[in-house]
């Protein structure tokens, strides 16, 4: 599985706090009013229907990469730093890498967003770019506070609930903002300026480094993770936690920043008057709404072509029940003032009634 869904839902919000304004409009546009924090699962969803695209989602090394960059090669480009390209290259109407999808699935501008929102996502979980020897980290076992998962699962989801249900004040309380990494990101943003999607291969080189200095190296002992083990199991202390718990957070924080710094770029390099199809053209998707049939998504004037449509279907419907409602209103307000003006007229006869009597006494 790729990164749990609480944790794309805060990159998610991240990326949200740092799209440019007509981006975050289209992106809303593009997915039926859903942002990227609502599409948080979708991947998973594609994995469990269409199981070879778990591959997507993962750059497996075939030995530690502390230096010289990450392993992108993969069969049929079916791997995380490839599928970035091609998703990205569609977007742009640039065949910058090949991946064959099954006859009759021919994915949408919207399916290619929220495959981007999530691998970006993924990119910065640094299992992701795990040792094929262990299975990303599967195949080691690690103890917290007494609970065994494998590696893998601990950075996976772990450590996210754990931050969750031990400050949940904090997780919900906004920390999911650019501005806590604005730094990275504006730095990053000029990056992708200049080097376009070759920044993807140096945000795997970096998750490939951390891993291997470290988690698959103790950052605080220095001793090699395997080095640690005890009858097969590593147990990691409360200061490891800490440590890799900061650490993760801040991934979130830049990974976030760079999904943001990717859809900016998408509507920055598109052809004039060339628009985003929305729809899913991957089918049954357990609470998914999008539509099956792919549409185009406008902005502005455009964007309003499809309401024009509906309203003009509907119009007399409309117009009438703007009538009826017009006449109740009215109607109402009638009946109010008549009130008013008959509760006044009583009022003014028992002030002159009192007012005569006094003047008799």
């Amino acid at each position: 599985w790729a990164l749990c869904q609480d944790g794309h839902e805060a990159i998610g919000m991240t990326a949200m706090s740092a799209l440019e304004l007509n981006a975050t409009a289209e992106v809303k546009h593009l997915m039926g009013g859903r942002d990227a924090v609502d599409i948080a699962a979708w991947a998973h969803k594609v994995n469990k229907k269409h199981p070879w695209t778990i591959g997507l989602h993962f750059q497996a090394q075939s030995g530690l990469k502390c230096k010289g960059g990450a392993e992108l090669s993969c069969p049929d480009n079916k791997c995380l730093v490839k599928a970035l390209k091609y998703f990205y290259g569609r977007l742009i109407h640039k065949d910058l890498v090949s991946i064959s999808w099954p006859e009759g699935m021919k994915l949408t501008d919207a399916d290619c967003v929220k495959y981007l929102i999530n691998l970006i996502g993924d990119l910065h979980q640094p299992m992701h770019l795990g040792l094929a020897a262990d299975d990303m980290g599967r195949n080691l076992t690690v103890m917290f506070r007494g609970k065994k998962s494998s590696l893998y699962e601990f950075w996976n989801r772990e450590l996210t609930q754990l931050t969750i249900q031990g400050s949940p004040g904090f997780w919900w309380g906004g920390w999911t903002h650019v501005k806590r990494s604005h730094v990275e990101y504006h730095r990053d943003g000029e990056n992708w300026k200049r080097d376009g999607v070759v920044s993807f291969d140096k945000w795997a080189e970096e998750s490939a480094k951390y891993l291997c200095d470290n988690v698959y190296t103790n950052p605080i002992s220095g001793r090699k993770l395997e080095e640690g083990l005890v009858n097969g199991v590593f147990r990691i202390d409360e200061n490891l936690y800490e440590l890799w718990q900061r650490e993760m957070l801040s991934k979130m924080l830049v990974a976030g920043a760079r999904v943001a710094i990717v859809l900016n770029a998408v509507l920055h390099n598109r052809d004039a008057g060339q628009a985003l199809h929305s729809g899913s053209a991957i089918q049954d998707l357990e609470d998914e709404p999008d539509s099956m049939t792919p549409q185009v998504a406008h902005l502005g004037r455009q964007g309003d072509s499809a309401h024009a449509v509906h309203s003009g279907q509907v119009g007399p419907v409309a117009a009438a029940m703007n009538f009826g409602i017009f006449m109740t209103v009215g109607l109402i307000f009638l009946q109010v003032m008549r009130m008013w003006q008959g509760r006044d007229a009583v009022t003014k006869a028992n002030r002159a009634k009192h007012q005569d009597g006094g003047k008799g006494t």
